[in-house]
């Protein structure tokens, strides 16, 4: 669930007096309250831009000083709170960079790959061969006895729910 930079602020403040924090409906206490705590943490090391949504991207020098960090003790929770990431996505990090070294940090992509385009484009039957004739009137051959076998079974369920109804009745 995505909290707004006033939420999140509002709660921290909160728990820094000792005031109680209502839970959002849908949330586990233990969990939210976890939650308060790490929004704590991130706000006492960088202040109310770390409980914003859109941070600024950290630079393949940044991730490579946190898994300094993380090699040569620091929690992941302490190293991910203090630069107010996610502590999955440092693991991560850390887990590309014993496998890969250096250069597996230095391709990290950001974001959804692009959807690859179909580059084959449809003949029409005139342009088709004698094979590329049987096998799209195959294909088209069961595609509609899909379709067929589908809409009767529909048709039954539809047709059962009306029997049910009546003998209600």
């Amino acid at each position: 669930m995505k909290y707004s930079k006033e939420f999140k602020l509002e709660c921290v403040m909160k728990y820094k007096n000792g005031e109680y924090i209502k839970d959002p409906p849908g949330v586990k206490h233990k969990s939210f309250h976890r939650q308060v705590k790490r929004w704590k943490y991130i706000y006492d090391s960088l202040g109310e831009m770390g409980l914003e949504h859109n941070k600024p991207t950290l630079s393949f020098e940044e991730r490579l000083q946190l898994i300094a960090r993380v090699e040569n003790g620091d929690s992941y929770t302490y190293v991910a709170n203090s630069v107010g990431i996610q502590e999955s996505l440092l693991i991560k990090w850390h887990k590309i960079y014993r496998q890969e070294g250096i250069d597996g940090l230095k391709s990290l992509k950001r974001g959804r790959s692009a959807m690859k385009k179909k580059t084959q484009t449809e003949k029409s039957l005139d342009q088709m061969t004698d094979k590329e004739k049987i096998k799209y009137y195959q294909e088209q051959l069961e595609y509609l006895e899909a379709e067929n076998a589908y809409l009767k079974k529909l048709r039954a369920l539809v047709q059962r729910k009306q029997d049910l109804q009546r003998e209600k009745e």
